[in-house]
């Protein structure tokens, strides 16, 4: 988007809105004004850098503004910033051809930002901390954020340089008029590159405070973790003795038998085993989360913080508790066999 500035004279001088510039003489003024009406001409430069540095820092202003909310500019660094910047239009080259007859001239140039010695550094260094904890995709570095703008601004260590365009008009009663046209997408990068170096420490505390926030949750995942696995244990402990207690009551079951009875339920008992270790490898495959709540063992209540480790072990002891309990059903059914 082009954004047109009047920079407006005041009476005969090449002069901005507000400025008390008066000539008397009018053979002075039309002297003055045929060597001002010139797309070169340093006073003419002079006004519209200054303009320039005046609306980037309002620019800046709108963005320290915007994140006052979250972010505390260093106002020190920002003054030393904005005194050092400096404004130059450079390569100029008249567009209009007939520059004698023509009331306005189309001029065109680049505007080179000079920046103050470090500048670039530290805000290359504000931004990889401000990426650092940010979910934005973004740029890698401030310079490819710039270099990939369809602005065709150009950045360096020491200096910004874009297109810039300029028109100067010949006005009946105010002398001359300053319109400068395309400034917004050089201002917004040059505000880009302070808004990162004043919010610099502001970044840095905030990712100390994030990290901070990361590191204490961590510490209670960490906690929760260990009450999982310690629940888990217990449980699993339990299981086990149940275990081999029903393993040795069905053994004795077994034994029990006469040779005669063994005979007849062999290949019964054989296909029993096989059903239970299958169905119960089965079963345990069940995925806690498809449990209710209310059917949920004391510690499956904690599966938030299993990991893949105490998933497995979840599995495995859901085998455990389905084998003990086929077991317990089967030693009744041989009980009441021959009883």
């Amino acid at each position: 988007m082009k954004n047109f500035i009047i920079l407006m004279t005041l009476l005969t001088g090449v002069l901005f809105s507000g400025c008390d510039y008066v000539r008397n003489k009018k053979t002075e003024n039309k002297a003055h004004n045929v060597a001002d009406f010139s797309c070169t001409n340093q006073d003419n430069l002079n006004k519209i850098q200054g303009y320039l540095k005046s609306e980037y820092i309002k620019v800046m202003e709108k963005k320290l503004r915007q994140s006052s909310g979250y972010y505390e500019a260093d106002r020190n660094i920002l003054e030393k910033i904005n005194k050092g910047l400096r404004f130059e239009i450079k390569t100029i080259r008249t567009l209009t051809e007939d520059t004698q007859t023509e009331k306005q001239l189309n001029c065109e140039s680049q505007l080179v930002v000079h920046f103050p010695k470090g500048l670039m550094q530290r805000a290359e260094n504000a931004y990889q901390a401000y990426i650092q904890n940010s979910e934005e995709e973004g740029y890698a570095t401030v310079r490819d954020y710039l270099d990939n703008n369809e602005s065709g601004l150009k950045v360096t260590d020491d200096e910004l340089r874009g297109g810039l365009l300029y028109d100067i008009t010949k006005t009946d009663k105010e002398g001359l008029s300053l319109s400068v046209l395309n400034q917004n997408e050089i201002l917004e990068g040059v505000a880009f590159i302070t808004e990162q170096a004043v919010f610099f420490e502001s970044y840095v505390e905030k990712n100390k405070e994030y990290q901070s926030m990361i590191d204490h949750n961590d510490q209670k995942v960490a906690a929760q973790y260990n009450l999982a696995k310690q629940a888990m244990d217990i449980r699993k402990k339990e299981l086990d003795a149940e275990n081999q207690r029903q393993v040795e009551r069905l053994n004795q079951t077994w034994d029990n038998f006469t040779e005669e009875q063994r005979d007849q339920l062999k290949q019964d008992q054989a296909d029993w085993i096989e059903k239970r270790d299958v169905d119960c490898k089965v079963l345990a495959q069940k995925s806690v989360y498809e449990i209710p709540e209310k059917e949920k063992e004391t510690y499956q209540k904690q599966s938030n913080y299993w990991d893949q480790a105490l998933s497995d072990q979840n599995i495995e002891i859901q085998y455990t508790k389905c084998f003990n309990h086929r077991t317990m059903e089967r030693i009744v059914y041989l009980n009441n066999t021959f009883n």
